[in-house]
């Protein structure tokens, strides 16, 4: 398979996997599905307790609370992917690291 020049370079002009010259294969669904098993797999099977701890009022207010958390933590690492001032995408941790934090 064929692949266009397009597809393979991201608006950086860097290849879109760092060191591969061919683009990701994710999808949302297949990130979704690595996010479902990671809180499933931790979170879950001690999620009955914790509730059962708290209480009907506080339980479902808790779960909303750590919900909008982990919405807010979510959108700010989806926010370091670009450099804050040139908009280029970091094409690796350490890259986001130094363009938010300084070198």
């Amino acid at each position: 398979m064929e692949l266009e020049a397009s597809n393979r370079y991201g608006d950086d002009g860097s290849s879109k996997r760092a060191g591969k010259p061919y683009p990701t294969l994710g999808t949302w669904v297949t990130a979704s599905a690595h996010i479902i098993t990671a809180v499933i797999g931790s979170g879950v099977l001690s999620l009955s307790w914790a509730i059962a701890q708290l209480g009907w009022i506080a339980g479902p207010i808790a779960l909303v609370i750590f919900s909008i958390i982990t919405w807010f933590t979510s959108t700010l690492l989806a926010d370091c992917c670009r450099d804050p001032v040139s908009g280029k995408r970091c094409s690796c941790y350490m890259d986001a690291v130094k363009s938010n934090l300084g070198d």
